[in-house]
């Protein structure tokens, strides 16, 4: 279903490129006379597959990737889950589209930017994707497979605290994409 998502987001990103690069140029140029624009080397469902549009354009930057990502796995904000019930499923959701996105997003780094230009946006999505498996590995957020094996009352207590982790690293994450 994501890559459905993502495939539509990239599909209707495209199409508004092109229209807009056939109707013209900035300050007047024609088309044709600007710059070409960078192209993301991949899909995060073809994470491990070069597209072939991409073997001569440069690969897309994190700051770049993160709204077609943000997209593709459904994230509209940052997760916070510390306000809402231990076993509240919508948090969960939300704390595993993070993960997932993270983890897609330091798997294209890696594979993209093998020199180490973006290492600390590789890192912060690591912590990210770690924060969230700890929330999962508990049973918070009605995000384990299992029922949680810990007693009710400490997840509570605990569940809200993890989150926490897991959305500062988020928010750790998203600065270090944006950062220029």
């Amino acid at each position: 279903m994501l890559t459905r998502r993502f495939a539509l987001a990239l599909s209707a990103a495209a199409t508004t490129l092109l229209t807009l690069s056939a109707c013209g140029g900035e300050d007047g140029k024609a088309a044709d006379d600007r710059k070409p624009t960078r192209a993301a080397s991949s899909t995060p469902a073809e994470s491990k597959q070069p597209s072939a549009a991409a073997s001569s354009a440069e690969p897309a930057t994190p700051a770049e990737l993160l709204p077609l990502y943000r997209i593709a796995y459904g994230m509209s904000s940052s997760p916070m889950c510390s306000h809402v019930a231990w076993d509240d499923p919508g948090c969960g959701k939300d704390l595993t589209a993070a993960g997932e996105l993270a983890g897609a997003m330091a798997e294209s780094i890696e594979r993209d930017f093998p020199g180490g230009e973006y290492t600390e946006v590789e890192k912060s999505a690591g912590q990210v994707v770690k924060a969230v498996n700890t929330v999962r590995k508990l049973g918070c957020y009605d995000m384990g497979s299992t029922p949680p094996k810990t007693d009710p009352a400490k997840l509570r207590e605990l569940c809200p605290s993890m989150s926490t982790i897991a959305s500062l690293s988020w928010l750790n994450f998203e600065s270090n994409v944006t950062l220029p």
